[in-house]
């Protein structure tokens, strides 16, 4: 993530479990941190600028008893009028349903947003990747990406493709962008997920991706 942060600023989290690490290191920023999990039913750990509800995200743009859209919890928590939130989400799939129908302008709410996205590379459903990736970037510019080791990867023409990504993703409107094509990921800052695999070497991942040099896919729109 950019450090870009504010006294004051408000945070969403979806997927807690038992970590709150991310949740905690936004509240030591001054973010009060609301917090989403139908799982569990307390937080392992508790501070005065967490807000935790047992309540998950829909990924069918409709309200349950136990999941919610966005657009819900937001006019709940009276943040309608709120501009540059930060948003992490970690639900083992379901941000593909949730990211397919939130709409652009709820997106446009956030700032910063960060997910760990799941089954990228056996999706059921290709065309919903594809789809939903090329909504993103029309209100956030892909900033990091890092290949979570615990998932599955396959290697093609040089390249290779993990089925977790954590992804970050800035406001297109808020910042400005310049392209790096001298990046060989994983970075200095990112960190192995599991420490007795090796770490998935990404590469040159900016570089030129052309329907010439290789498939048209869904990672084309990550970039």
């Amino acid at each position: 993530m950019l450090d870009d942060f504010h006294e004051g600023g408000i945070a969403y989290s979806f997927g807690i479990a038992g970590d709150v690490s991310w949740d905690k290191d936004m509240a030591s920023r001054g973010y009060d941190v609301f917090m989403y999990d139908h799982t569990i039913n307390n937080l392992p750990e508790e501070n005065s600028r967490f807000h935790f509800f047992k309540q998950g995200i829909s990924d069918t743009g409709e309200d349950s008893e136990q999941l919610k859209t966005l657009e819900t919890l937001i006019k709940n928590n009276h943040h309608e009028d709120k501009r540059n939130m930060i948003l992490k989400m970690d639900v083992e799939g379901a941000e593909w349903g949730f990211l397919e129908r939130v709409s652009s302008e709820v997106l446009s709410q956030f700032g910063q947003m960060t997910f760990e996205i799941h089954n990228i590379i056996n999706h059921k459903n290709p065309d919903q990747v594809l789809e939903v990736l090329r909504k993103i970037n029309r209100t956030h510019k892909l900033v990091h990406l890092h290949a979570n080791n615990n998932g599955s990867y396959l290697s093609t023409r040089g390249r290779n493709f993990c089925s977790l990504f954590e992804v970050s993703y800035v406001s297109r409107d808020k910042y400005n962008f310049v392209d790096d094509y001298d990046v060989k990921l994983p970075i200095a800052i990112d960190q192995v997920n599991i420490n007795c695999r090796p770490e998935i070497e990404l590469g040159r991942w900016n570089e030129d991706m052309t329907a010439d040099k290789y498939n048209v896919s869904s990672f084309n729109a990550l970039i």
